[in-house]
């Protein structure tokens, strides 16, 4: 259907007024009237609850500074320069001083990239965690501000685009670490959906509560993945991992391994820790949040 074919449609219905608008007619300023935005989000039409009526980049909080980064595309056909036609630079990660560009499309050489310089020691480390954690250490909390609820309009940030990323590194970097202390390559024990940026055979389910698996004998062990580019030393179980860690059979154990500084090849450590729902429980932990969601059936 023809542009001015829309319009005449739209219009017969009464559902927004539109004429054709020539070309020399159009500025770089124009955006959506506020009005059209408003009648959008009045009809029902999905609007993010929070989000401004507007799709001005300032007002949704989208006109942060462009910065080039290295990696960040170039060439023909690629935006450049501050003008309008200026996408800003690829998400990236800095892995050992380089920029490691984060797009999907990149996220099976970046796996490739972490997994060809692990070290022979990082590889040796013991599959089980090794006697008690040492005492925890006090450290003061940070408060909560307004803004840290879920739910409602967030902007993206790069930092959320960061995430898959790293996740994918410290999974990248426990498969192989697993493939040499139990012999089991990743297309078997791989279980979680990030396996489908490095492998084929199934996009793998989040809903399990552990990242790998791996028979050994008359025993299983699950292993949760938990990758940060620090080593804070902070690990939050989601609802699945709560339950599956919480609900073992005899013949299984839970290991949450914490991969610190995961894209620094030098500093990069693989740690194991126990479950905190097994013996010796949260000895060794220090438990930062205790938020329960609960769910029950009004009365008649």
């Amino acid at each position: 259907m023809s542009r001015p074919s829309v319009a005449v449609g739209v219009d017969r219905h009464d559902l927004v007024a539109f004429r054709p608008v020539p070309i020399r007619e159009l500025r770089p300023s124009v955006t959506a009237s506020p009005v059209l935005v408003r009648w959008l989000k009045d009809h029902g039409y999905y609007w993010p609850e929070g989000m401004p009526a507007t799709d001005r980049r300032a007002e949704l909080g989208l006109d942060k500074p462009l910065v080039r980064l290295p990696g960040q595309r170039s060439g023909a056909g690629a935006p450049s320069g501050s003008g309008p036609a200026a996408t800003g630079p690829d998400p990236a990660v800095l892995g050992n001083c380089t920029a490691l560009p984060t797009r999907p499309d990149d996220l099976r050489e970046l796996a490739r990239a972490v997994a060809a310089d692990l070290t022979a020691e990082q590889l040796a480390t013991p599959a089980h965690p090794l006697g008690s954690m040492p005492p925890v250490v006090a450290r003061t909390r940070k408060a909560s501000g307004a803004g840290s609820g879920t739910g409602g309009y967030r902007a993206s940030t790069p930092d959320q685009d960061k995430t898959i990323a790293i996740g994918l590194a410290g999974e990248t970097v426990v498969g192989a670490w697993l493939r040499e202390r139990f012999g089991v390559p990743e297309e078997t024990s791989w279980k979680s959906s990030l396996r489908s940026h490095v492998l084929a055979g199934g996009p793998g389910d989040d809903r399990l509560g552990y990242d790998f698996r791996i028979h050994n004998g008359d025993q299983t062990y699950l292993y949760e993945v938990k990758a940060s580019v620090g080593s804070s030393g902070e690990v939050t179980l989601g609802d699945s991992e709560v339950e599956r860690a919480s609900h073992l059979g005899t013949y299984e154990t839970y290991i949450i391994v914490y991969v610190s500084d995961v894209l620094d090849r030098e500093r990069r450590r693989i740690t194991p820790l126990p479950n905190p729902f097994g013996a010796p429980g949260l000895a060794g932990y220090e438990l930062l949040s205790a938020k329960m969601r609960l769910r029950f059936t009004l009365p008649g």
